[in-house]
């Protein structure tokens, strides 16, 4: 029986993950699921040992009890202030809660369960450094980093004190930076899923153009499909290197505004976008792109959602 203890259960990406589990139909899999919330997953589903425990990873108490309890051979950490938007409102908050639970559970794995192996999932906004056009390179893991808000500035935190557990304690932990990524179920404070709400709305209500708010849509960025990404997880914690960071990305950019684009050709929509100041992110780079080649190498993934897929699953229109 391998035990999975899996942190921030009930998000979008954590009940992505839990799915992906079930798919690989091994009954020998206990599964410990922690987050606030309960995970949206039909639970009976499940082809393994589930049990969901509401917990805030703040609570270190509590934490200990269930890792104690549970004692862990795999450890996949989700949970975080994922919003870069919210961590400019409350810069302290999102950095201290996401340097503080990473704290907690590499602490408490340190002294209850230190063969535990973990996945730390990071974000690739610790480089924010992306070129200015198409011809420039993608990112790779040496690309130096450099954080420019606060979210950004957790998760290189988050790096920091991930090396150090690593190299003082010998804790075996595998970290990601991951890029942009998008899916089925994704909450609407996240660009993509709110344009296609908002494609939706005004199909629902008989419109043939759908007037969209929006950010700065010329930025390009490079989407993944979330269910792509839950298999790279799944595979990094699997086959990746202690110690080690791998980009989790697409290699490909896209325009925001040709996802707008797309979408609303799938709803057979036109479209007038109007920039919503409130919407605009401080020191946003033009273009981001990434390079999976080390995540390729060393795993075997590959993408196998192309964008008009995911968009088509998110409007559920075939």
């Amino acid at each position: 029986m391998t035990k999975y203890l899996i942190t921030g259960a009930g998000g979008f990406v954590g009940c992505l993950l839990l799915n992906h589990l079930g798919t690989r139909n091994e009954p020998k899999i206990e599964v410990l699921a922690l987050d606030v919330r309960s995970p949206r997953t039909a639970f009976p589903a499940f082809p393994f040992s589930f049990r969901f425990e509401a917990i805030n990873l703040q609570d270190k108490e509590r934490l200990e009890t269930a890792v104690a309890t549970f004692k862990p051979d795999m450890l996949i950490h989700l949970a975080a202030m994922s919003s870069v938007a919210a961590s400019w409102e409350d810069p302290t908050g999102c950095i201290s809660n996401n340097t503080q639970i990473i704290l907690n559970v590499l602490e408490t794995v340190r002294l209850y369960c230190p063969r535990c192996r973990i996945l730390a999932v990071g974000s690739a906004e610790v480089y924010n450094t992306g070129g200015r056009d198409e011809h420039s390179p993608p990112l790779v893991e040496t690309s130096p980093l450099h954080s420019v808000n606060p979210y950004a500035l957790g998760r290189q935190a988050q790096e920091l004190i991930v090396k150090f557990y690593v190299e003082q304690f010998g804790l075996d932990i595998v970290s990601t930076r991951s890029f942009s990524h998008t899916g089925p179920g994704q909450g609407g404070h996240f660009a993509v899923a709110a344009f296609v709400q908002q494609l939706l709305n005004a199909k629902n209500s008989g419109e043939k153009t759908a007037v969209l708010k929006t950010g700065n849509t010329d930025l390009v960025r490079d989407f993944s499909d979330a269910r792509d990404v839950v298999r790279a997880y799944d595979l990094l914690l699997l086959k990746g290197k202690s110690g080690e960071f791998y980009n989790v990305c697409s290699g490909r950019g896209v325009s925001l505004r040709k996802i707008i684009e797309t979408a609303a050709g799938l709803l057979d929509l036109q479209t007038v976008i109007t920039v919503d100041p409130a919407r605009l992110r401080p020191n946003d780079p033009n273009y981001i792109i990434g390079s999976p080649e080390k995540l390729r190498t060393q795993t075997g993934w590959t993408a196998t959602y192309l964008l008009e897929q995911t968009l088509r699953d998110m409007l559920a229109v075939r």
